[in-house]
């Protein structure tokens, strides 16, 4: 077991691992993730303006706003606008993008199910 602090999550000045997926800065700390697992858990953080490519997940998503605001996007419609203690679920294999609104950060606990595929860029 392994208790993790928020405010140490913030501080983790790690990029994400693709960072060709997204368009502007993002960082990511690891929270749960094996080599065996259908699951991963990340604090993923976007400055400013930052967004995700367009992708989905093959067993769906929970975004878990902590701080700051930003949009969710699904393919054909109007985006979400998301806040601090939001949560969203997102659809098995539902194509989407997810990002930081133009004057805010955005920090968010991603939890992942099953095989992400990336697709083009959301601008």
């Amino acid at each position: 077991m392994i208790v993790f602090q928020l405010h140490e999550l913030l501080a983790d000045p790690t990029e994400v691992p693709e960072p060709l997926r997204f368009h502007g800065l993002a960082y990511s700390a690891n929270v749960a993730s094996t080599a065996t697992t259908k699951a991963t858990a990340a604090l993923i953080r976007l400055p400013a303006g930052s967004r995700g490519h367009w992708h989905r997940h093959a067993d769906g998503q929970v975004v878990h706003v902590v701080q700051g605001a930003g949009l969710v996007g699904r393919r054909g419609e109007d985006p979400l606008q998301v806040t601090t203690g939001d949560i969203v679920w997102i659809e098995p294999d539902e194509e989407h993008w997810h990002g930081s609104a133009a004057g805010s950060d955005l920090a968010q606990l991603a939890y992942s199910f099953g095989a992400i595929t990336w697709l083009e860029p959301s601008l």
